[in-house]
């Protein structure tokens, strides 16, 4: 099949939606698709400058991010628009309810080609960054994707909560499960001795870490002070934030108050690299409320790292609690967290169950089986399009 990925954020920008279109791209073609990703300039230096499949809408920066860029509007992008007319496409495939998302389903409707798109997140979590009433904002927003989502042939997502969550909201196109792809091949051979060494861990120290963006819904304050919690009994206790975001500085400031020197940050580094942060860490620990199935937590989860997270229904899609991770009730928010780090910390008969669980379930989301999944989705999307265009 030829088929184009449309997305409103790529590589070199790190965060789960980049990744997963990026691992789509390569099962795909790796199983023999012809695959174009559509998505907006990079900021700096593009790694596809020079490869024809990734077409680049002009962008710019999103106030008040590091590095997350918004696409012009089509009269901005006549290049791409060109280059787009030029291609015999079978299927659209978009990440995203709007923006880049949208131009790529309208074009495909213009054309009766079929379309799939992901829920990757629940979108109205996001309100409060619009200068208006959030119900307003959030009523809004999902009416907007209900809308969207019956427009489209089929509809993927990561967690069973997002796909009941969208039929109960009314959307009549069939929702199919498909986990968030994993490129597992660069984390087999993680270095947790000499990357702590490099941090300035001693022997004894005790790491909790996150590793993903740092933003206003990821709580982690609330990682910071279960570490605090933790430090006054443990001296070794240590905090390592790896990643950057909106949130970067007041979770600085945050952690300083609380840890001092307990706490580094170590900004964004390459995806090639985050194994050996992953496992750096004795515990990842999250606070996150919005996310569907965090890359993050599966790539902790293959180098062995156990993950605790609070038990929200989307934590609860891919963590078995006491099996493969555990699960903390959100009200005992910090408190809770230290409680479950230190029973990892003090029951090795644990840490080694929630380690082979992990490992288990991370394999499961391989990338070259997601990509075998979806080209089950796509065939799909192809027999309702073709039913739709008949009608």
């Amino acid at each position: 099949m030829r088929i184009a990925l449309f997305t409103n954020t790529y590589l070199p920008t790190l965060n789960g939606v980049a990744i997963a279109t990026d691992l789509y791209r390569r099962g795909l073609a790796e199983r023999g698709h012809e695959v174009h990703v559509f998505a907006p300039a990079a900021r700096g230096e593009d790694p596809f400058a020079n490869d024809p499949s990734v077409h680049r809408y002009p962008s710019a920066l999103m106030p008040g991010e590091v590095d997350y860029m918004v696409a012009l509007p089509p009269p901005f992008s006549l290049r791409v628009s060109q280059e787009l007319g030029g291609m015999q496409l079978d299927l659209v495939h978009t990440q995203h309810p709007w923006w880049v998302g949208a131009w790529g389903k309208n074009w495909a409707r213009r054309r009766g080609l079929p379309v799939v798109s992901t829920a990757h997140t629940q979108y109205e979590q996001y309100a409060d960054r619009i200068p208006l009433p959030d119900a307003w904002v959030e009523g809004a927003m999902v009416s907007h994707v209900t809308r969207y989502f019956n427009d489209c042939d089929v509809i993927s997502t990561s967690a069973n909560w997002m796909r009941q969550k969208l039929i109960d909201g009314h959307v009549r196109t069939p929702v199919e499960l498909v986990r968030n792809p994993v490129d597992l091949s660069g984390l087999r051979e993680p270095h947790r001795e000499q990357t702590r060494a490099r941090l300035g861990f001693d022997d004894d120290a005790l790491v909790v870490g996150y590793l993903g963006r740092i933003s206003p819904e990821k709580q982690l304050e609330r990682v910071a002070d279960a570490v605090a919690m933790l430090a006054e009994e443990r001296a070794g206790a240590r905090l390592l934030i790896v990643g950057d975001g909106s949130a970067t500085d007041a979770l600085r400031e945050y952690a300083a108050a609380r840890l001092g020197d307990r706490a580094v940050f170590t900004g964004a580094v390459p995806h090639g690299e985050v194994a050996h942060y992953h496992a750096a860490m004795d515990v990842f620990a999250t606070a996150s409320r919005s996310e569907t199935q965090p890359l993050a937590y599966t790539e902790a989860m293959y180098v062995g790292t156990p993950v605790v997270a609070l038990a929200t229904p989307r934590a609860a899609d891919m963590i078995a609690d006491g099996d493969n991770g555990l699960l903390v009730e959100p009200d005992l928010g910090a408190r809770g967290i230290a409680a479950a780090i230190e029973r990892v910390l003090v029951d090795s008969d644990l840490t080694q169950r929630l380690r082979r669980g992990g490992r288990h379930f991370a394999e499961s989301c391989h990338y070259p089986a997601v990509a075998e999944r979806l080209e089950e989705v796509y065939a799909l999307a192809v027999e309702r399009n073709q039913a739709r265009l008949r009608a």
